[in-house]
């Protein structure tokens, strides 16, 4: 395989793998299966026209061509001119289905459903990331730049979801461009010649007293991954804990002692979470008690009034009793009997509060 062929190649699993930071966004990882096959489709046009060879423009120009007929096919063949050129129409069908997606992302909270327009956003943008880096890392020859549009897709991966992205995702996304940059490097050096090291310490044997550079930049990019995956967890000495403990002083969801409690508006998480079209079951409550009729669940109270909105007021972390404390405003003279209630949330329900039995006020 030649230099230039393997770094298309690692282009595109550069790509691929930084578009795995979407998956959580939606509830179906379907679109990712179609996007590799558009993705390879792109990069082997890419290939096809450098070996020709057409101009650098030419190369874009084909490739971009090729995948908006690939867009064409997968989502607007009926409007399109013999089911691949798009025409009048199936540039409207775009702009509905974009428009639909814009809908539909500020509609669902994640993970959201797989709507056709959210699809055509998440294929399309893998899809124009990868144009942008197989033109920079190939057809330019200059891998280091490729790192921006890759650097683009991961943010809006974390920037959309609600906890950010793990730090597998981020392994997966440096990695595939770690390995764009060793495969640019092996190239360069390969136009070199042949490299050559010391003597072998074995006479007959082979050259083993050379140390291949392509070797040693994959052992540099492993210890790179490794120091970018550590350092975050390791406590620093002039801050209260660890850049990922969420315990101490500050403002976090933390456990320890001291710490407190924020959170952002619940009114505008919980309008995310129920503001959706279809029927999905957000809570199931089994309890003991017999009449429901005095008890609601409470998630928050806004008792914190700053003039303009209200919202739930900053609360210091204290270790759970055994026994709740009594409601305010129950006299200690009221009858009391023990109910026993289980509360499930489902995994995409976000929230940073805990659903309890509460008595209704009035």
């Amino acid at each position: 395989m030649s230099g230039r062929a393997r770094l298309a190649l690692c282009a595109a699993a550069a790509t691929l793998m930084t578009a795995c930071a979407l998956l959580p966004l939606v509830d179906q990882p379907t679109w990712l299966f179609t996007t590799i096959l558009l993705v390879g489709v792109q990069t082997g046009v890419g290939a096809a026209a450098r070996r020709v060879p057409l101009a650098r423009p030419l190369t874009v120009a084909a490739q971009a061509l090729v995948t908006l007929m690939l867009l064409t096919l997968v989502f607007a063949r009926r409007q399109a001119v013999g089911g691949l050129v798009p025409g009048p129409d199936a540039f409207r069908h775009f702009g509905e289905l974009l428009q639909q997606g814009s809908d539909d992302v500020s509609r669902y909270a994640i993970p959201a459903p797989l709507t056709d327009g959210i699809e055509l956003m998440l294929i399309g943008g893998v899809l124009v990331i990868g144009l942008l880096v197989d033109t920079l890392a190939v057809t330019f020859r200059s891998a280091a730049p490729a790192g921006l549009p890759l650097l683009a897709l991961y943010s809006v991966a974390a920037g959309l979801s609600d906890s950010g992205t793990d730090w597998l995702s981020f392994l997966i996304a440096a990695a595939g461009y770690l390995m764009l940059l060793l495969a640019e490097s092996r190239d360069r050096l390969a136009q070199w010649g042949r490299v050559f090291g010391g003597a072998s310490r074995d006479p007959g044997g082979p050259e083993s007293g050379a140390v291949a550079p392509v070797r040693a930049g994959r052992r540099l990019g492993a210890v790179a991954l490794g120091v970018a995956v550590l350092v975050p967890a390791i406590p620093l000495f002039s801050i209260q804990g660890g850049l990922l403990d969420a315990a101490g002083t500050g403002v976090g969801a933390g456990n320890g002692r001291g710490g407190t409690i924020s959170a952002v508006n619940p009114l505008v998480s919980l309008r995310d979470s129920l503001n959706v079209d279809n029927d999905r079951q957000v809570l199931s409550l089994r309890t003991t008690a017999g009449d429901l009729s005095d008890m609601y669940l409470r998630i928050v109270s806004l008792d914190d009034f700053d003039g303009t909105t209200w919202k739930p007021s900053q609360r210091h972390i204290v270790a759970l009793p055994d026994v709740l404390p009594t409601p305010a405003g129950l006299d200690s003279g009221v009858k009391r009997s023990t109910v026993r209630t289980r509360i499930t949330a489902a995994d995409w329900y976000a929230q940073d509060w805990l659903p309890m039995p509460y008595p209704r006020a009035g």
